[in-house]
């Protein structure tokens, strides 16, 4: 028999989302209502991809979770999109045998431990950080916000004990409380998400392998994510400066890098990418960098070169085509942007 454990995808109006652990066991997957506005979903030892659960309440939360029992542990992972339209409270999952790597992609939100009124962590779009909350009871507070989008990775203690690095004080903080079971954070101020960061997190999303190849997949882009976030927090310095940004200047930042995307196949100048919301080139170029944590041109590259792999990899485009869609007058520059990024030409890919 194949032994599963179960969660519990809860909505409740006015309250959110709990995801609790009830540990049952069961033989297969399957998908029940237990009452109204929730499920119980239980998960293979084979990695399950569980379909929305939706509760039908006005700005209810759509959840996506995914799964996979390790020896070590388990890794899984959750993801959430919605249009709320009043606050939203979410009873996190706790556990000392598990952190968890959270990325808010849009929408604000923050995190409380036990009883106490102030924030453990508050999170902005585009911020993500690694949590520990033990074994003590935390809630998460969502703002009503017209895109609300989160991914939550929920990484065996044990396992990430193990990649830890043994140098510098944050790492060193960071294992002395997990050790001693107390609520931790690796960074003080929360991090940019990358480019990068975003790639492996829709890769994590749509991986089509299933067994073991699904298995070693997830644990490299797992590890993969770990090493993003301790490369950034040895380097936090702009990340703190973010955090001293204001929200109108946070929220330029955020509209710069949409319009930065929407208009990839005829990029605007930084003057007027500046005016369009509301700034200067200077002070587009010094926040844009505190907020994403590189350039203009550094994001539009990276997010770039991303995209054309995943074009190369999943579809039967021609590289001029991509090369075309991605704002690239010319394929052979196109060529050449790629190989500088991966090290190798994007005919590799489609041979």
């Amino acid at each position: 028999m194949r032994k599963s454990r179960t969660y519990s995808l809860v909505l409740v109006t006015g309250e959110g989302i709990f995801l609790t652990d009830k540990g049952e066991m069961k033989s297969h997957s399957h998908m029940s209502a237990q009452g109204e506005g929730q499920h119980t979903v239980a998960l293979d030892e084979g990695i399950s991809l569980l379909q929305p659960c939706v509760c039908a309440t006005q700005g209810a939360l759509l959840a996506t979770a995914h799964a996979k029992d390790y020896p070590s542990g388990e890794i899984h992972f959750s993801h959430t999109a919605s249009c709320l339209h009043s606050k939203k409270v979410v009873g996190c999952f706790n556990s000392e045998d598990f952190v968890q790597l959270y990325f808010s992609m849009r929408g604000k939100s923050a995190f409380r431990i036990g009883s106490s009124l102030r924030a453990f962590a508050h999170f902005d779009s585009h911020q993500h950080n690694l949590l520990f909350f033990s074994g003590v009871q935390a809630q998460q507070e969502i703002k009503p916000d017209a895109q609300v989008e989160m991914m939550t990775v929920y990484v065996p203690t044990s396992f990430l004990l193990h990649y830890l690095p043994d140098t510098g004080t944050a790492f060193s903080k960071l294992r002395e409380n997990i050790l001693a079971g107390k609520a931790a954070k690796l960074s003080k101020a929360n991090l940019p998400i990358t480019p990068h960061i975003m790639a492996v997190l829709h890769n994590l999303l749509n991986c089509d392998y299933t067994g073991y190849r699904k298995r070693m997949f997830v644990e490299a882009k797992v590890l993969e994510l770990l090493m993003l976030q301790f490369e950034q927090s040895e380097q936090d310095g702009d990340s703190t400066a973010t955090a001293r940004l204001k929200e109108t200047d946070v929220e330029k930042m955020l509209h710069a890098r949409d319009l930065i995307l929407q208009n990839m196949e005829c990029p605007c100048s930084l003057i007027d990418l500046a005016h369009m919301v509301g700034t200067n080139e200077y002070y587009l170029k010094k926040h844009f960098k505190q907020v994403f944590g590189t350039t203009v041109f550094g994001y539009l590259n990276t997010y770039r070169m991303e995209q054309a792999r995943k074009m190369l990899l999943e579809g039967d485009n021609k590289i001029g085509d991509i090369a075309g869609a991605l704002g690239f007058k010319y394929a052979a520059h196109f060529t050449a942007a790629f190989k500088k990024h991966f090290g190798y030409l994007p005919q590799k890919i489609k041979s």
